[in-house]
């Protein structure tokens, strides 16, 4: 023995050569066990509805839009139905920020995407988001949950800020430019 310490033993530990161990709970399947971290959660009818009803709403509107002659003016378009000609560009001739969006959706459905722009930027922005619009509800109804994007409501923010960005920086140049 060495002076100042006590004799050293070899211990020997010993593990379970299962490949379970007493520490790690076993699933009980009870209706207490929590759910898997990794399963995705299904959406509540309401949404797949909503979602359904959202994919066909566009597809509509994609459809009318097919359906009306681009007016040669880039603005008044939405007269074919039946609607008054805009109220702001009547009453101060200058257009508002919607001026010649139907006739941006007619020229996108066609494929004349420069010609969209010239109508209303902010209306081929819209169309563009809209187009995408149908194949992500429609997978989200067929599959039963969020496909493709992590935050929806996120997205929905930045695209919709992006879009009243748009329209209002177009306006301003609009009614800038009909000024002089």
């Amino acid at each position: 023995m060495t002076q100042g310490f006590p004799e050293t033993r070899d211990l020997e530990i010993s593990l379970p050569q299962s490949g379970s161990s007493d520490i790690t709970p076993t699933p009980t399947g009870s209706a207490t066990s929590l759910p898997s971290t990794n399963a995705e959660p299904q959406l509540s009818l309401s949404i797949r509805i909503s979602s359904i009803a959202l994919c066909l709403f566009l597809i509509a509107g994609f459809l009318l839009a097919a359906n009306l002659s681009p007016s040669p003016r880039g603005y008044g378009t939405h007269q074919q139905l039946g609607l008054p000609p805009c109220s702001i560009q009547v009453l101060f001739g200058i257009p508002c920020p919607s001026c010649g969006m139907t006739t941006s959706f007619c020229w996108f459905v066609r494929g004349e995407i420069l010609k969209s722009a010239q109508a209303n930027l902010a209306g081929l922005y819209l169309a563009t988001i809209c187009a995408l619009l149908i194949p992500w509800t429609a997978a989200i109804s067929l599959w039963n949950r969020i496909v493709w994007i992590k935050n929806p409501l996120y997205w929905a923010t930045v695209l919709g800020c992006l879009y009243f960005l748009i329209a209002v920086v177009q306006w301003g140049v609009l009614c800038f430019f009909a000024a002089y």
